[in-house]
């Protein structure tokens, strides 16, 4: 068994369609390939939902008022087709927001199948807040966030574990990635790199 830690840009990279190579990675993954992911990236994915969901609620809103003025400027060259761009952008920017909804469920189906949710604790909170591995005042949830995978860790020595993250500033910082060495995980930011180690265990 191999233990693969993912955390909240995975899922949300998963869910937008950014990392085919990694969806098709996490999908297609043998029996032998355990996800699990800190509980706590279940609340990041729905603030980004939330974020999105405004977002596009006010791009939409932007959008009709445009089409608004479009109408009501009936004699200026153009006005016509100006409004039927609109209407044709509504419309393919809705089909986007359809198909996003269904990755996200799709995702969220497949770790409620296949992954393994851990938990944080109080005790893990203080470390972040007095002893963090990330630097900056600006890294408490993402610290948070690795600090319940290194405890999950610290208690599965045994077993063969990955940290998959492709936001590699932070972890380009050698003394992190001794952190996640020092528990038994092997960190990767990119999904053929992660593929090569896998078929060499």
């Amino acid at each position: 068994m191999i233990i693969i830690y993912l955390e909240t840009n995975s899922i949300m990279a998963i869910a937008k369609g950014r990392n085919e190579e990694l969806e098709d990675f996490i999908y297609q993954s043998s029996d032998k390939i355990k996800v699990v992911i800190p509980s706590i990236c279940l609340m990041e994915t729905l603030v980004a939902i939330e974020r999105e969901e405004k977002r596009s609620q006010s791009f939409s809103q932007t959008i009709q008022i445009e089409m608004n003025e479009g109408k009501r400027n009936k004699e200026l060259a153009n006005s016509d087709s100006f409004v039927n761009y609109l209407e044709l952008c509504l419309i393919d920017y809705g089909k986007l927001l359809r198909d996003f909804r269904k990755r996200f469920l799709n995702i969220l189906e497949y770790l409620k199948n296949h992954g393994e949710l851990i938990e944080p604790s109080i005790e893990i909170l203080e470390t972040t807040l007095n002893n963090p591995v990330l630097p900056g005042k600006n890294q408490k949830r993402d610290d948070f966030i690795l600090q319940v995978i290194l405890a999950h860790a610290q208690n599965n020595l045994s077993i063969s574990k990955v940290f998959f993250r492709e936001n590699t500033k932070d972890f380009e910082n050698t003394n992190i990635q001794q952190v996640l060495a020092n528990v038994g995980i092997n960190y990767f930011s990119k999904v053929s790199n992660l593929k090569g180690w896998l078929n060499k265990q």
